[in-house]
């Protein structure tokens, strides 16, 4: 797409080099690739179009309003003066899913959600050429990002749909118009922003009228929360969970840090299924991904044949080993209530000494406290050492298990990542089993790689 392009899509008007050849779009100057399109937005403390200038040393053009002065770009580079940097942006990302005839996956929930997307491009990597949303860039500033950056010629694009406030879910959905919808389970998450759980799941409902009519919802048939989404489209509807499902899983046998082994049931055949992740909830997540593979044509044992090399995200329960013979299972990344108990009770079920460490969980609002005492009293069961990693939050996790009868010589209650890391150093020893599980930012990722001798926390 040269800048020409840009501006006829969008409606702008170039000032520059109106032919300069463009590859991706960012809204942060600090991510840009050359030849990008860097997408000049205000922030929180700062206005993107202060950095205009340093962005068109590497990228190849800039979006911007039209009424902010700004110099006259260098030689082959150009500005696209718009009315709405953002409008323009989504718009752009619709006009590139338009203008190929990529099919399209949407993953969308609360729990497991990236997790689940990251499965469902493997599975269907070995049959398609595969495109999928990377990290966390799941909102309506990464995801656009993310469209733009695909190669032209994939075949199917696997995108995880996030939100944080009310309406953002209806715009993704505009863009992303997908032919297949996968709900994860809908649980308290930034609830911060909604008066209610009824709330999130208004919210996650916003998709369901960007599904293409002919498509395919997927639903988690044990989440009451989902009852109500098939009436909502025309779509085909599949849902997955336990007995009774049209996907499931059958004979689950947990094989607690090793995995586990069970029986995959779909609508067009089962398979038996080896999954080399800790935890029931993995086995789930395997589920809703081989559902959504399905729908697109996979067989139960095609699937059965990549399940075993399947890894998890990056700091979303990875199992490591970080010397000294200790097992550390690394889920850092984010947290909420449900997903810190179905950890919590793997943890219980682990041999050795368990070591909990459980930093803050954010955006729950009103339910922060009895949440974050919740989940003390749940430790108390399935550890034998806790360590509470921030600051109010984290002294009720440590009162909670308190109350709930570990003794107070096993509750220990520090400030940052770098204390919990100091800690563990003297207090770890072979034999250890370790759950380290806490919201982005508390920064745990730092006390995984302090222990594992990736740098200091």
């Amino acid at each position: 797409m040269t800048v020409a392009d840009v501006a006829r899509v969008v409606g702008g008007t170039v000032e520059g080099d109106a032919g300069v050849q463009l590859a991706g779009a960012e809204v942060d100057s600090r991510r840009l690739d050359d030849g990008d399109l860097y997408v000049a937005l205000p922030g929180a403390r700062r206005d993107g179009h202060e950095f205009v200038g340093v962005a068109l040393e590497t990228a190849g053009a800039a979006l911007v309003r039209r009424d902010v002065e700004l110099a006259s770009p260098p030689p082959e580079r150009a500005l696209v003066r718009v009315d709405d940097p953002l409008a323009a942006y989504h718009e752009l990302a619709r006009h590139e899913l338009r203008e190929h005839p990529w099919r399209v996956a949407a993953v969308t929930g609360s729990v497991g959600k990236t997790t689940t997307k990251d499965f469902l491009a493997a599975l269907l990597a070995a049959h398609y050429r595969i495109g999928a949303s990377g990290g966390n860039r799941n909102n309506t500033l990464g995801l656009p990002a993310e469209v733009l950056s695909q190669e032209p010629d994939i075949e199917v694009f696997v995108a995880e749909a996030g939100m944080s406030t009310p309406g953002e879910l209806a715009i993704l959905g505009e863009i992303l118009r997908p032919e297949l919808l996968l709900y994860t389970r809908i649980a308290p998450a930034h609830i911060e922003f909604f008066p209610d759980l009824e709330g999130v799941v208004r919210a996650k409902a916003e998709l369901l009228p960007w599904l293409d009519a002919d498509g395919t919802l997927i639903i988690n048939a044990d989440d009451p929360n989902q009852d109500d989404f098939p009436a909502e489209t025309g779509a085909r509807v599949i849902r997955y969970g336990s007995e009774g499902a049209e996907a499931r899983v059958e004979d689950l046998e947990d094989r607690g840090l090793l995995g586990s082994r069970f029986r995959l049931v779909l609508p067009d055949g089962e398979a038996l299924v080896e999954l080399a992740l800790p935890g029931q909830h993995q086995a789930e997540n395997l589920l809703a991904a081989a559902t959504a593979a399905s729908a697109f044509g996979v067989r139960a044992e095609q699937i059965a044949e990549t399940a075993p090399g399947l890894q998890a995200p990056e700091h979303r329960g990875r199992l490591l080993e970080i010397g000294g013979g200790v097992s550390l299972v690394d889920d850092s990344y984010n947290a909420s209530p449900v997903a810190v108990r179905r950890l919590l009770e793997l943890l219980a079920r682990a041999p050795g000494r368990r070591v909990a460490v459980l930093g803050e969980m954010y955006e729950l609002g009103n339910l922060a406290a009895e949440a974050h005492r919740h989940a003390g009293e749940q430790a108390a069961v399935a550890c034998d050492l806790l360590v509470a990693v921030g600051g109010a939050d984290a002294k009720r996790i440590a009162d909670g298990a308190r109350e709930a009868g570990l003794r107070a010589e096993s509750i220990h209650l520090v400030k940052d990542a770098g204390r919990a890391a100091e800690l563990l150093r003297s207090e770890l020893r072979p034999g250890d089993v370790v759950l380290v599980k806490g919201s982005r930012g508390v920064g745990l990722d730092r006390t995984v790689a302090a222990l594992a001798g990736e740098g200091a926390a």
